[in-house]
């Protein structure tokens, strides 16, 4: 663990020690093939790579566009086995987590009215 102050810990760094331990953990390790810990990697990297950018409203906004697609999406069940359902499940509860971390007013603004 660091010894530096918790307050001074950026949002880019709380993913990326969320993307290493999905990748480099000894308790449950990577595997590469398992469709949810592919779907949490990705958008872990994804919203990784677009917290380097992104302003806070940007970022809340692409990724609840994101979460509609996927509801969308799931509604019309255009997802399968072979398409990864497992897969598309982690990738957006892995968004939530994140967007509700962000804000926690995030999770209301994403229920179903």
């Amino acid at each position: 663990m660091k010894n530096n102050i918790v307050g001074n810990l950026g949002f880019s760094q709380i993913l990326e020690r969320k993307l290493d331990f999905l990748l480099h953990n000894e308790i449950a390790p990577w595997d590469g093939e398992d469709k949810s810990d592919l779907g949490e990697r990705d958008a872990l990297q994804q919203m990784l790579d677009d917290s380097k950018d992104l302003s806070e409203q940007g970022f809340e906004h692409k990724y609840k566009t994101e979460l509609e697609k996927l509801k969308a999406r799931s509604a019309a069940k255009e997802f399968s086995v072979k398409d990864g359902d497992d897969y598309y499940e982690s990738f957006n509860n892995t968004i939530v987590s994140i967007l509700e971390l962000i804000n926690p007013l995030n999770l209301y603004d994403l229920s179903d009215d």
